[in-house]
């Protein structure tokens, strides 16, 4: 019995450390680019949300990103696709619809939670979703996003232990 002592404590020594040793997990959270003006449902970007979607990839270049989140909608694709590129990825698509918007935020925080601890996450989404996806990993209630507005950056960091924390930028 006392041999087994030193090898229980090893391990939950070595337990504990693992556990101290697992970063934060790190949630960057944005609106999709200016939209073109278009008669689509779907329009991709205009001029100014082509140099925007850029310019998060280059605010981002520092901080490696290891998945990204966006939904069925071309803006939002379009929006990740130069960080996805720079950091050698392919955005997942989780669509929303009518059905599940109200649910969208929770499920989408559930699932960064669970498939990326410890990972960076870039979730592109819409003036809708933004708001309930902050308020889900964080537990934060932000302003509403105005419908010409587009160059709000939530950064949002869920420590292991701990609340999570929310730094609000712009790009």
């Amino acid at each position: 019995m006392r041999f087994f002592l030193p090898i229980l404590l090893l391990i939950a020594f070595a337990s504990a450390a693992a556990v101290a040793a697992t970063p934060d997990t790190v949630v960057i959270v944005v609106r999709h680019a200016e939209k073109a003006k278009s008669d689509s449902t779907d329009p991709g970007l205009s001029e100014v949300g082509v140099l925007r979607a850029h310019a998060l990839a280059a605010r981002l270049a520092e901080h490696p990103v290891n998945a990204a989140y966006v939904t069925q909608y071309r803006r939002t694709q379009l929006t990740a696709e130069p960080t996805a590129r720079a950091n050698h990825l392919q955005a997942e698509e989780l669509a929303v619809d009518a059905d599940n918007a109200a649910t969208y935020g929770p499920t989408l925080a559930g699932l960064i939670r669970k498939k990326h601890r410890g990972q960076t996450v870039l979730v592109v989404g819409h003036s809708n979703t933004v708001p309930d996806l902050v308020k889900a990993l964080a537990g934060v209630d932000i302003a509403p996003i105005e419908e010409n507005e587009f160059d709000r950056l939530y950064v949002i960091t869920l420590p292991t232990k701990g609340d999570a924390k929310v730094l609000a930028l712009r790009y």
